[in-house]
């Protein structure tokens, strides 16, 4: 992947992924390259988001079965969803 792929995606982005510290971090894919991905989008600054979520754990951040915080992922969705995609807040109780 290199830059010029990553400058055509102008879409809002949300970058969620597990890192804690260098030694507690995704062991699938290097953080690093997700960061310089991040910033190498052509998406304006204003609709994109990345956050670190440093107890989730594991790669796949947004499994029960695997995640030890799936909570901070929906939080971040959430958020993600009504701050940059200004969506309405939906509210089931």
């Amino acid at each position: 992947m290199k830059k010029s792929t990553f400058e055509k995606v102008t879409q809002p982005t949300l970058l969620l992924y597990f890192y804690k510290d260098e030694e507690h971090q995704d062991p699938v894919v290097k953080v690093s390259a997700m960061k310089r991905m991040f910033i190498q989008l052509g998406t304006p600054d204003s609709l994109k988001r990345q956050v670190a979520l440093p107890n989730t754990g594991d790669h796949v951040i947004g499994s029960y079965i695997k995640s030890k915080d799936v909570q901070s992922v929906v939080n971040e969705t959430e958020k993600f969803a009504t701050e940059i995609l200004k969506m309405n807040q939906y509210n089931n109780n």
